[in-house]
């Protein structure tokens, strides 16, 4: 039996950063296209109000569940949420 296991190399970037961000600029986003304030936005898809307003300045993680309550109400999938527009080839 071979013991050894593939390791991918991992390379420490500001990605996790960066992603928070792109989260944070695509809530706006779509908020702001179906005319929803943050409250309102928080109240229809069932999370706190303030967990809208750190996702949107980048001050937490969201769970999967909140992303998904987030997506759904958008009516977005959850992908569209953390796709970043500016660097797409």
């Amino acid at each position: 039996m071979n013991t050894s296991t593939f390791m991918p190399e991992v390379v420490m970037t500001d990605s996790f950063e960066e992603l928070k961000s792109t989260l944070s600029v695509n809530l706006k986003l779509y908020r702001a296209r179906v005319g929803l304030s943050q409250e309102r936005l928080a109240l229809e898809s069932g999370v706190d109000r303030t967990v809208v307003s750190r996702l949107e300045r980048c001050l937490i993680n969201p769970t999967l569940q909140i992303l998904l309550k987030l997506a759904v109400r958008l009516e977005v999938p959850v992908h569209e949420l953390l796709m970043d527009r500016h660097n797409q080839k």
